[in-house]
This record gives C-alpha cells, structure tokens and sequence, in this order.
C-alpha cells in the first residue's frame, strides 16, 4: 500500500496518531492478504455524541437498524446497514447461530485505538420466543437473527466510539478497501454532526389512553383464557402459566420509531430500550424492565422480575401499595417460581450463586414489582447463547414448569408471540454482551401498532384483576405512541 495513503485526512475526528495510523495500515494489509479473513472491524474513537439522535439522523426504512440503551447507566449502542445476517430457526437454533457466530469471529481481523472491551466485532439481535415463527405479521423477523452492522456508534459515561465493519471480499486490493473504510467515516461524521448540531425530535403524545377494562368480545376471551388456565392449574398440568395479550391501533406514519424511543427512554431511565428493524421489515421496539442476563469477565448477572402492583398518586398511597405487594401471597407465589426456576436452570453454568433471602422492590414511573437480583461466576466453559437458550424463557413470562406450561400458551392465546418476551440484545467475540426479556414492547408496521402484554397466572388469579395489570403494562407503550 502506498505509504502516504493513510495520511489522507479522513473527516471524522478520529484521534489517531502516526503509530496508529501505521497499524492501520498493516491491518488493512493483513486482512486483504491473508488467508481465511474475509471481514475487518475498525474501531475508533469520536467525540461524545448521543446515540439516538444518530440514529434518527440515518434512519431509512428500507435499511437494518439497531439501537439498545440503559439510560440509567449512560450506556447506549446503535447501529445501521446489515453486513452478516446470520439466521436460524427451530429447537437447535441457539446451537445453530452460535456455530455462525464463532466462525465469523474467525474469520475477522479487528483494529481498535479506543481502549475498551467491547471495542472490535459485535453482534446485534435476539430470538422469537417460540422457535418456530407462524404469523406472517412476523414475516421480516426470524426465529433467531444476530446482525454484524455495516457500521455501529457506542457510548458509555467515559468512552464514545464508532467501529466500522467491511468485507474484504468485495474489494479488489487494499487501497479499494482502505477507500470503502473512509467513505464509511465521512458517512458516520455526518451523521454525529448532524445529531450534535440538531436535537432530537419527540413530538408530544395527543392521546395515550389505555385500552378499556371492558372491550367485550375481547375481554370474553381473556376471561375464558383465564379460567381455562386455572382449570388446568387445578389439575395439576402447571403450576403457573403466563398469559398475554395483543392490542392492534393505528400508527401516524409521519413519526419514526425513533421518536417513540426518545419518549420511553425518558420516561423509563431505568429500563433497557431497544429496536430492532429488518431491512425493508417491520420495527420492534420497547422500553423493558426484565433483564435476562448481563456476562462480564466470568460475571453472570440475572433477576428475578415477577409480581406487580401500580404506583400510588401520593407517597403515601406508593408506600401502601408496596407493602400490599410485599405482603400478596399471589404475587409472593408467583415471584418465587421464578427464583426457583433459575437457580435450577444455572446451576450447570455458575459457582458461587448468589442473591439476597426475601425480594427487594423495582419501581417503574408507572408500576412496581418483586425483584431479585441474582449474581453467578460462570465456569471457564460456560457459553453466552447456552446460557441464554437455558434461561428462555423464564417461568416470568412463561410458566412453571417450563416445559409443561408452555406448551400451552399458544393453544389459550389468540395471536402469535414472534419476538415478544423473546430474549433480545447484543454480544461481542470476546465473551461479553446483555440479554434482556422483550417485554412492555411492540411491533410497528407501515400503518399499525401492534402493542403485547401478559401477566401470571396462578390458582387464585382473578380474570378482571389480570385484565387490569395488562392495561397497566400497555401504558408505557401507548403513551410513546403518536397520533393526529
């Protein structure tokens, strides 16, 4: 390569010096030559910008996106142009994309001059939550998808970087390839000037009522869902199933995801907001507050989220509540369930499991709920999409036994899941990534909205009590929703 062809000045403001600009070139040499690398992943570090307003500023329809943030913990990650689809589907699709995955992770060579760990090669996407997917609502969606992005922007409270990612296939040496990965930077420059120079738009709600308690023939069919469940319960099929959902409204086209995203983010900091958009697909968005798992050098961290109350009006009436939840035997039943469930399913997995004696309590803007917090060490064997594919799905939203309970949720539900109370999120090649359960979320189509909400189901649940906490749930997405 020519010596003086990296000295180029490149538009983004990259923070690279002479030496780095000289491993750039090696790296781009090496990855065109050798033998067995068909992809790069260049890292570099930008000014702080938010990730969102990126993401607005390139959104197209017609192209993937991605975006995931903790607004709580000032970590955000979104991304753009699907490079690697990897896909698979049916009951070893876990196996099956991680198999793709790790020969990705092969075939890529990786260039940083930003010092963090999740810097180099990610992975973006998550899994439906049956296996299989039968409604063709879901049709841009598959069973399990991880994307490698064209080009992703990440941002935490110290670092802020893009990493561009390229296939070395499709140039013809590598001053073609070095060309592709400075138009890609002059591409994302644009895109953070535009997001630094322009704030992000969050058009005001008009209207975010929450469905009705009584939407006859639609009720009817929860009630009977409801006692069918209890019935089965009775007879010892389960002991506990979670039943959801679907509410269908009109969407103002004239609004992107986006700006569905920047009203849940804030009014939801402590939830993980995600999108997920197939290219030329539908969008699934939401603002959830269940994490799956979190892995960090050998960390597994995982919770138990089940048993919900509303938020009081007063401190007063929010204290009185809290203390009806703490106190439910309905909700005590069902939350630990869920700590039983999980601690069975890592035990394979994990040493030293670890987790407080009696449920601590997460408050949302809009509800509360029994929470455990559970920390592992992983063993030196343990695998990310094992460990996922062993947790999903959890007794929270899908029953106790899991085998036994789940079976049945499609025959006493009345739409098709696709990726709600799916694991969704991301991970890298180096052992770290989140997953999270894709709840209180819902898919946008060219003129719908299709919203999902479940709750559990025990011996003594009432059908007009569960109507009641699904309407509950459906309120933060109703109300990012924009209407004329």
């Amino acid at each position: 390569m020519d010596a003086d062809l990296l000295s180029t000045p490149v538009e983004l403001p990259l923070k690279i010096d002479e030496a780095a600009r000289n491993r750039l070139q090696q790296r781009i040499e090496y990855a065109f030559r050798q033998t067995g690398i068909s992809y790069l992943a260049c890292t570099f570090p930008i000014e702080e910008v938010d990730p969102l307003a990126c993401l607005e500023k390139a959104w197209n329809n017609q192209r993937f996106h991605y975006y995931w943030e903790k607004p709580s913990e000032n970590f955000a990650i979104t991304a753009g142009d699907s490079l690697i689809e990897l896909s698979a589907s049916g009951n070893n699709r876990f196996q099956e994309i991680d198999d793709q995955r790790k020969a990705v992770i092969d075939a890529t060579a990786t260039f940083s001059v930003t010092p963090h760990s999740y810097a180099g090669l990610m992975f973006l996407g998550g899994f439906s939550f049956f296996s299989e997917i039968e409604n063709s609502m879901w049709d841009s969606f598959e069973a399990a998808s991880l994307t490698v992005p064209e080009w992703l922007i990440f941002k935490d409270d110290k670092y802020a970087f893009a990493t561009v990612f390229l296939d070395t296939n499709c140039f013809e040496d590598d001053h073609a390839l070095y060309n592709a990965l400075a138009d890609r930077l002059v591409y994302l420059n644009k895109i953070t000037s535009k997001a630094r120079a322009e704030s992000l738009s969050a058009p005001a709600s008009k209207k975010t009522n929450v469905p009705s308690l009584t939407l006859g023939n639609h009720y009817q069919r929860w009630a009977t869902s409801i006692e069918n469940a209890k019935k089965a319960i009775k007879q010892g099929s389960f002991e506990k199933i979670v039943l959801a959902r679907k509410y269908s409204t009109a969407r103002n086209t004239a609004y992107p995801p986006t700006s569905m995203l920047a009203k849940l983010r804030h009014q939801y900091p402590n939830c993980s907001c995600f999108l997920m958009h197939p290219a030329d697909g539908s969008s699934f968005l939401g603002a959830t507050p269940e994490q799956l798992a979190s892995f960090q050098q050998q960390l597994l961290m995982t919770e138990a989220l089940a048993g919900s109350i509303e938020r009081g009006h007063t401190a007063e009436e929010d204290s009185i509540l809290e203390n009806n939840l703490s106190l439910s035997s309905k909700n005590r039943q069902e939350h630990q369930f869920v700590v039983r469930d999980i601690e069975e399913r890592l035990q394979a997995f994990t040493t030293d499991l670890r987790r407080p004696h009696r449920p601590e309590i997460k408050k949302l803007s809009n509800v509360q709920h029994l929470y455990t917090p559970i920390r592992a060490e992983l063993k030196p064997e343990a695998n990310i999409l094992s460990i996922v594919e062993q947790l999903h799905p959890t007794p929270a939203v899908g029953g106790f036994p899991r085998e036994q309970a789940t079976s049945q949720i499609r025959e006493m539900e009345d739409f098709e899941r696709g990726w709600f109370a799916g694991p969704i999120g991301w991970l890298n090649a180096k052992g770290s990534g989140e997953f999270a359960v894709a709840i209180r979320s819902g898919l946008l189509t060219e003129t719908e909205a299709h919203f999902f909400a479940g709750c559990g189901i025990v011996e003594d649940s009432e059908a007009r009590t569960e109507w009641k906490e699904t309407n509950l749930k459906l309120k933060p997405m109703l109300s990012s929703l924009n209407y004329d």
